[in-house]
């Protein structure tokens, strides 16, 4: 930089931002918030219900045991009420149970 030459922006105020960063950091947020909720709603049956992926509106959870397997078919809806309830239009419309490979066969 020559002297007395403006010095060069670093800072831009958020209107500058482009729509497609907006739409990565919005997915982003909703992602984070997602796990923070399951981790509080399920609690101790994190051990068993471990949050794989999210596509589209489903969530997609490894179960390491056929008995929590089957408390999380009964859960189901509720839980996905309540996740629902942390975001501005209901998101996640379905759980899908994948079955976890790296658990042992207790």
């Amino acid at each position: 930089m020559k002297l007395g030459a403006k010095p060069r922006e670093i800072w831009k105020p958020s209107s500058q931002l482009s729509g497609r960063f907006n739409r990565l950091n919005c997915k982003l947020n909703r992602l984070m918030v997602l796990d923070h909720v399951w981790t509080q709603l399920v609690g101790e049956k994190a051990r068993f219900w471990k949050l794989e992926a999210v596509k589209g509106s489903t969530l997609y959870v490894s179960v390491r045991l056929s008995v929590a397997r089957n408390e999380l078919i009964g859960r189901r809806d509720t839980l996905i009420r309540e996740l629902n309830k942390h975001f501005d239009n209901p998101w996640i419309k379905k759980i899908d149970i994948i079955k976890d490979l790296g658990a042992s066969h207790e």
